[in-house]
């Protein structure tokens, strides 16, 4: 018998050894539980019982193949060994439900089925099982239920993330088979679908443009539930980092303010002993901070206030939250050295940045840190408080050129003086050289091979809005149609987690079934459409 692969190994990042405590802020968090939403439902059908073909043009190496209407379904009986896929059209988020026929002589055995969630084909099209991965099995889309008295009703207790459902029949008995009749979800989202309709059309006559706009809309729709999700299939929870791009692309769409406040004083809500905020929380079953702390999403606390700030009015809230914006600031300021020049061995901490191989976040993290205090400087302004970080800002400024390398004409990180992507894109949106020199750091890097690429649509973000932020504008639309509109041309429905075009199956977790593909980082292409490039593209 063939020896199993061996399964990844939990990065360093992910091993814990000991959680600071928890200083509970009761009155933040019952104010984000006043904040609560009420969730928006609505019915959607599946529109077609289908088969995948091979089809070595697609993406995924297979197409949807129609091969009986959803109206044809209630007619056909599926024995033990059956398999019936269904196609809702377009990806959603709820609870699913069905009437379980019966046709034969006596139901003497309960009907036993594996109920399988699809985002993408390959979830339907190949075993889920065994899934070599370091991140829990148990977040895997698949059900297996016995139905004891037929017919009946059967209606799915859990929420799921999907497009496609696979029946497989396990087993009934010999004496009888089953239909499958009324398919439905019970869709939800904090996003009503009046207000999702109402957003105002992209002002373009690119169509390529207007579909990478309306996969961001449906994604962020999704991943809008009682917080804002980092994916509704997986994780299932607010993450700092994910909220703020989410806000930001909010703000231009649906604009939910009351949703990213909640969202913020549960953060303020759970700060730890030293002052900063974990990099995800938890609202079920209580409201628990999770394990996990990210030096970026703590420092990027600070720039989301200041955002929800400018774009919802809401000064008193920013003044509330104040203090807890300069106490998470702590930690990230730790590591500057004495010349005001990160140091990422000034503390274990994950920095986190992307999930691209080998990354060094030296330069990234410099560049972050600086370009949130100079957020925060703004929001002091705005809330009539003197500027905190005047001086940090002066000194990260001078010691964040030396990262740049004259004769390269790029920006390098690391006893290595490693060139990434990421490296250049924050080092320019904190405004460490003049726009045209960031520019063409960033346009070199990109043009090389040997540069580090970002794996996941949170770190193209950023290379996409650093390029236009810069004068850049043409070559972010270029990415965008590359990237995104990548996705959109292998068929997306909602913006994925990770995506490499050269590899599909590329993946920060080892095994492609645990990647989520509907997820929150991914969904700015609205933002940068609506907000960064408006005056580019008018």
């Amino acid at each position: 018998m063939a020896s199993e692969e061996k399964a990844p190994e939990v990065p360093d990042n992910q091993k814990i050894d000991k959680v600071p405590e928890t200083i509970l802020n009761k009155s933040f968090a019952q104010k984000g539980e006043d904040l609560k939403p009420s969730l928006h439902e609505w019915i959607d059908h599946p529109l077609s019982v289908i088969t995948f073909e091979s089809d070595q043009e697609e993406f995924f190496g297979c197409k949807a193949v129609p091969t009986q209407t959803i109206h044809d379904l209630s007619t056909t009986s599926y024995g033990k060994g059956d398999q019936v896929i269904l196609d809702f059209g377009s990806h959603r988020v709820g609870y699913l439900s069905f009437h379980l026929g019966v046709d034969g002589i006596n139901i003497d055995a309960p009907a036993r089925l594996r109920v399988t969630f699809g985002e993408v084909p390959y979830d339907v099209t190949e075993d889920l099982h065994p899934c070599n991965t370091w991140i829990s099995t148990s977040w895997l889309p698949d059900e297996i239920i016995n139905v004891d008295w037929l017919p009946t009703d059967v209606e799915m207790p859990r929420r799921y993330s999907f497009r496609y459902v696979k029946f497989d029949i396990i087993d009934t008995s010999a004496k009888y088979e089953v239909r499958f009749s009324d398919v439905k979800v019970r869709a939800v989202s904090a996003v009503s679908p009046a207000t999702f309709s109402a957003v105002e059309p992209l002002a373009t006559s690119d169509e390529e443009l207007a579909a990478l706009d309306r996969t961001s809309q449906v994604t962020l729709r999704n991943c809008m539930q009682t917080v804002f999700e980092d994916g509704p299939r997986r994780d299932r929870r607010v993450w700092m980092g994910d909220l703020r791009l989410q806000a930001l692309t909010n703000y231009c769409t649906f604009k939910d303010y009351t949703l990213v406040k909640r969202c913020l004083y549960l953060f303020a809500a759970l700060p730890r002993a030293d002052g900063s905020l974990p990099a995800c929380l938890f609202e079920k079953p209580k409201l628990s901070p999770a394990s996990d702390y990210i030096v970026d999403y703590d420092a990027l606390f600070g720039p989301t206030v200041y955002d929800y700030a400018v774009e919802s009015g809401d000064l008193e809230t920013a003044v509330e939250l104040w203090p807890t914006v300069l106490n998470s600031m702590i930690k990230a300021l730790s590591h500057l050295d004495d010349k005001g020049k990160f140091n990422p061995e000034a503390t274990k901490a994950w920095k986190f940045l992307d999930w691209s191989k080998g990354l060094d976040t030296t330069a990234g993290m410099h560049g972050l840190v600086l370009f949130c205090c100079k957020e925060i400087n703004k929001l002091a302004v705005l809330i009539s408080k003197p500027e905190p970080f005047s001086d940090i800002v002066k000194r990260m400024t001078v010691a964040g050129a030396s990262f740049y390398d004259s004769p390269l004409g790029v920006f390098v990180s690391g006893p290595d003086r490693q060139v990434s992507w990421v490296s250049q894109a924050w080092l320019s949106l904190a405004g460490v050289m003049d726009p045209a020199t960031c520019l063409a750091a960033i346009a070199k890097t990109m043009a090389d091979e040997k540069s580090v690429k970002p794996l996941t649509p949170y770190a193209y973000h950023h290379v996409a809005e650093s390029l236009a932020r810069c004068g850049g504008e043409e070559q972010c639309l270029k990415l965008m149609r590359e990237y995104w509109g990548g996705m959109v041309k292998a068929g997306a429905d909602t913006f994925w987690e990770c995506f490499d075009s050269a590899d599909s199956r590329s993946s920060p977790y080892g095994d492609c079934h645990n990647n989520s593909y509907c997820h929150a980082w991914s969904c700015t292409p609205s933002y940068l459409l609506r907000v960064v490039l408006k005056d580019y593209l008018i």
